[in-house]
């Protein structure tokens, strides 16, 4: 007799991510992939996010919808944490945000529960995210259930199955603050490089 694997609605942040926490977790739950990202700037990089996150779904076989693109909603979340670095109370709100409009659609889809894949990065905090993740869950009466994707290398798996399926990885979280520190980052190495020629 097969035994039923319980509902699990799987917020999706970005392709690598998703395909690695899929194909972690889907002999344990009925999964349908959620992809919910008002952060993503600009418009051109959520589509394309987006499209690869779709791809992902495709592959493994998982039913995959999506929410509307309201970067108005991210700016209003944060317009008073804008001066806070990566890792700090602006992706506190983030997190909320994104995992508060999941467990809506969760609770709207009459699913008992939702987790996220955004655990994978090593940039995120998981503490913070599931902190937000239960907070969400408990403002529309479903269940969060946590994940710490980036045990046992999970980060490092993900970048290889991301290669291995010839997805694309960004290479900055998501909203324009992020990119704009990437792109510092990037700059600070160069010249580094430079300085030591």
């Amino acid at each position: 007799m097969t035994q039923v694997k319980p509902k699990l609605l799987l917020h999706i942040c970005c392709a690598p991510d998703e395909a690695y926490a899929v194909d972690s977790i889907r002999d344990k739950y009925e999964l349908h992939c959620f992809f919910c990202n008002p952060n993503v700037f600009p418009l051109d990089e959520h589509k394309l996010r987006l499209d690869e996150a779709k791809k992902t779904a495709r592959i493994y076989d998982v039913p995959f919808t999506w929410d509307e693109y309201d970067y108005h909603s991210w700016a209003e979340a944060v317009k008073d944490l804008t001066d806070t670095p990566e890792g700090g109370d602006r992706c506190r709100e983030c997190f909320l945000l994104r995992l508060t409009r999941t467990a809506e659609t969760c609770a709207a889809m009459g699913w008992p529960a939702f987790g996220t894949v955004m655990s994978v990065s090593p940039h995120k905090n998981v503490s913070m995210l599931n902190e937000a993740g239960m907070k969400a869950a408990a403002n529309w009466g479903v269940s969060y259930v946590p994940f710490d994707f980036k045990k046992n290398d999970g980060f490092k798996k993900s970048v290889a199955l991301g290669k291995q399926l010839g997805l694309y990885r960004q290479n900055y979280c998501g909203c324009e603050l992020s990119r704009d520190e990437a792109n510092k980052r990037v700059s600070r190495e160069s010249n580094a490089k430079k300085q030591l020629f």
